[in-house]
């Protein structure tokens, strides 16, 4: 019998994961064509069994490989714009971490993941000795505050469904410009995508307002890409920084913290709170 070049044993984190993906993980510089070209000539099995790219892996599924893959080239690796270093420093803004995930106060000015205009990134900088960090949210660029991340598959995938089923409690600080007029609500507001009508919807509470801004607190019901920033911006009141959506006047740095998180875990609720950066420190005393 043909001994395979390498074999793999899955484990509970690539539970349901798909065979091209998880081979994608363990050879980062192939291209997908060469995987599906090597599954049609049986040159890659799981438990010796001819299979397809899709193919849904189980615990103990055993993936060989019958080749070995030229990887010199293939694929043109991007530059690194950091180090160990970053890590390290990135790493200091860690309020919490356990085997399963860990609490990053993100500071000002790092994107969450990678994009054709982001040099530096969050969940690039904490693999880069390890490929254990998964992101199961999200926050901007220029905001800051709380990020749950995953340290395993088996969390980064449960974390994930507990944010689909808003059993994730996240709250956010914001200062807007203007006294709106409520003092709480919900915000809804319609968009179309792709030719889909998307429906964004958001609570919020008022905790003061004064010199003609409102410092409020705010409940993210739907997930959308810059979904605070653009919709108090679509009532006439931009988030106090935010120069893409109105604020023109403030010269400061973007006044959105993701300021708590609540889950379950482990039969436990955990909770955290962020750190109130010194800029968002300085806008509270300078308007309130």
């Amino acid at each position: 019998m043909k001994k395979p070049f390498k074999s793999f044993i899955i484990d509970k984190d690539f539970d349901g994961s798909r065979v091209d993906r998880f081979l994608k993980k363990q050879f980062t510089n192939i291209p997908q064509s060469l995987f599906e070209k090597n599954f049609r000539k049986k040159n890659i099995t799981v438990n010796s069994k001819k299979v397809k790219n899709l193919f849904k892996l189980k615990v103990n599924d055993v993936v060989d490989i019958f080749t070995e893959f030229k990887i010199d080239n293939m694929i043109k690796k991007k530059k690194i714009f950091f180090t160990s270093k970053d890590l390290n420093q990135l790493k200091k803004n860690f309020i919490f971490e356990c085997e399963d995930y860990c609490i990053l106060n993100k500071p000002y000015g790092y994107a969450s993941q990678d994009g054709s205009k982001v040099k530096t990134n969050i969940i690039d900088i904490l693999n880069i000795s390890s490929k254990n960090y998964h992101l199961v949210h999200r926050l901007d660029k220029e905001a800051t505050g709380l990020m749950l991340i995953a340290k395993n598959r088996h969390y980064a995938k449960k974390f994930s469904e507990m944010f689909k089923f808003r059993e994730i409690t996240k709250r956010y600080l914001v200062i807007i410009n203007g006294k709106i007029k409520k003092n709480k609500g919900e915000i809804q507001t319609k968009d179309t995508f792709n030719g889909k009508e998307i429906v964004s919807k958001l609570y919020f509470e008022v905790i003061s307002k004064k010199n003609n801004f409102s410092y409020i607190e705010v409940d993210l019901i739907t997930g959308r890409k810059h979904q605070i920033r653009k919709q108090f911006s679509k009532l006439g009141h931009p988030i106090v920084g935010d120069v893409k959506y109105g604020d023109k006047k403030n010269k400061v740095p973007l006044c959105l913290l993701s300021y708590k998180i609540e889950f379950e875990y482990n039969n436990k609720i955990k909770k955290y709170k962020a750190i109130i950066p010194d800029d968002f420190k300085s806008c509270l005393e300078k308007f309130f």
